[in-house]
């Protein structure tokens, strides 16, 4: 039985940190992109348009795909949204309220990309791209503390 328990972390641990690390790839291209894209060049390219779009929606799949791997590995019953599964990450002490609040409208801008995006504010995905991709990060940070400290 032992050893099914330490396959089954170590299983969790890798599938955790393979998204960790796919969203720190993602981070890479938006940061690089962050730096020369501005209001006024956002939509000159619309392929790279797309590419900001899908690489936001990519990074925040992972928040939320980290946070039900948790979830379910600590045995909790699934949240009903995804706001509440980053919710969730507070209540069990992972990142502090005040962070799990700031990030939670990931959720909802989630659902704006995903099934109502002609709806998309592009000053949105600007301001995300420009001033909120450090909130990834501090989430990979609180993670790995979490897994550090519990595995």
């Amino acid at each position: 039985m032992r050893s099914g328990v330490i396959w089954m972390t170590r299983n969790i641990i890798d599938l955790i940190n393979l998204k960790i690390k796919e969203l720190q790839k993602n981070l890479l291209h938006l940061e690089q992109v962050s730096k020369v894209v501005n209001k006024e060049n956002l939509k000159e390219d619309i392929i790279r348009y797309w590419g900001i779009e899908r690489g936001l929606h990519i990074s925040v799949e992972c928040v939320l795909d980290i946070s039900n791997i948790i979830i379910s590995s600590l045995g909790l019953e699934r949240p009903e949204s995804y706001r509440e599964t980053i919710l969730t990450l507070y209540k069990q002490g992972i990142i502090p309220e005040k962070f799990a609040k700031q990030i939670s409208g990931m959720a909802s801008f989630r659902n704006i990309l995903v099934h109502d995006y002609t709806r998309l504010d592009e000053d949105v995905v600007l301001d995300i791209l420009k001033n909120r991709l450090n909130d990834f990060s501090v989430f990979i940070k609180y993670i790995n503390k979490y897994l550090e400290e519990n595995y």
